[in-house]
């Protein structure tokens, strides 16, 4: 008989539909999902029935969560009753010690011998001692802890944890869109899609992204103009859409007219998004990089972004300094024109299929799956 996992997590975010839809589908073990509709972080949520099938959304079951400042999450509801009257073998949840529905829900699932698995971060490495004293706490009530990165690993081994409780799951977006686009735009030719600056033939560098303060648009920016004041090297193609973008519009107009600098705006299409990144020659991420590593690499473009790891995402870790892209000091505009121009000095031509390895091996829905198979299969 197939194991029963209940799985509680906050919203639905429309890059985990791969994931979801295969564990949704697994053979191995039965799967339900239980999370909010309603999300404060402007995650883009589909309609449930556009993309999930009629047995699949049996399989989905809506609950309320409780914020505070739509920051913090600190209740679910119907947890508590789904976990003292179900019947079930695994209860997955978010590894989020603020939640205190879920401290409550561990121990009547510990009562009931049930086990606790916990999809989560881990820690941060920038904890306060409270902080980090609460989350190992609650971190180790869970039987097992599937993690984004293996830095998380490493500082949770570091504080006591078991190497047998622990595994890297890492992240995912659609891998099987992403792969036939990418063979479809083989046969494509650059000269249709890069046709934004005065000189088309320069390498394109691409930033992607919400244009927001946290992602220091300025310093990539600002560090391209200091290699095109002396000659024009590069081209910079900036796409997304955000509280910045008038500022930076206005603050480098003389980039625009010179040509090199161009702001594409927003673009919610898959195959747009994806051939712009394809023609790309690099993925720029001044601030801190996430799933915009993964998307990048998917299509062979080498990424590159800071070093302090503090303050970066998991998916930093897709980053092989020197193979599939860079590091650079943080804040840093002088060190990062410097990486630029010595990455292409090395790399004047890249082996997309090189670069996308970490991906076809680790950072797929298919990856992810054998995971979580090999693990609620035989724990």
């Amino acid at each position: 008989m197939k194991k029963k996992i209940l799985y509680f997590t906050n919203i639905f975010p429309h890059y985990r539909l791969a994931i979801w839809k295969d564990l949704l589908n697994s053979k191995t073990f039965d799967l339900e999902i239980f999370f909010s509709q309603k999300n404060p972080f402007g995650i883009h949520s589909p309609e449930l029935k556009d993309i999930f099938t009629s047995n699949e959304r049996s399989k989905l079951h809506f609950i309320k969560n409780y914020w505070i400042k739509q920051k913090i999450l600190i209740w679910q509801t119907k947890i508590i009753k789904t976990v003292f009257f179900s019947q079930f073998d695994y209860l997955l949840l978010l590894g989020e010690m603020n939640i205190f529905s879920s401290w409550i829900s561990i121990f009547i699932a510990k009562l009931r011998g049930k086990k606790v698995y916990m999809w989560s971060h881990g820690i941060y490495g920038n904890e306060n001692i409270f902080k980090k004293f609460f989350r190992l706490l609650f971190l180790k009530l869970a039987d097992f802890i599937f993690l984004y990165e293996n830095r998380s690993k490493l500082l949770l081994k570091q504080n006591g944890f078991s190497e047998d409780s622990l595994e890297v799951v890492y992240n995912s977006l659609d891998y099987d869109l992403h792969n036939k686009i990418y063979l479809q735009l083989k046969n494509t030719k650059r000269s249709d899609i890069i046709t934004y600056f005065s000189d088309n033939s320069l390498p394109v560098i691409i930033f992607i992204g919400r244009l927001t303060a946290n992602k220091k648009i300025n310093l990539l920016i600002d560090a391209l103009k200091n290699i095109n004041n002396q000659k024009t090297s590069y081209n910079l193609l900036i796409v997304g859409e955000g509280e910045k973008l008038d500022f930076l519009k206005n603050a480098y107009q003389n980039s625009i007219n010179d040509g090199w600098l161009y702001f594409y705006g927003s673009s919610y299409e898959s195959s747009i998004t994806s051939q712009l990144i394809y023609y790309s020659d690099l993925c720029v991420s001044p601030g801190n990089i996430g799933l915009t590593a993964i998307h990048s690499l998917s299509f062979g473009t080498p990424v590159a972004s800071h070093n302090n790891f503090i303050n970066q995402m998991p998916e930093v870790e897709a980053i092989i300094d020197g193979e599939n892209g860079f590091l650079f000091q943080e804040n840093d505009a002088i060190d990062m024109a410097n990486k630029i121009v010595l990455w292409f000095s090395n790399n004047p031509k890249v082996n997309k299929e090189i670069v996308r390895k970490i991906i076809t091996e680790k950072y797929n829905p298919d990856n992810q799956l054998s995971i979580f198979k090999k693990h609620f299969s035989n724990g």
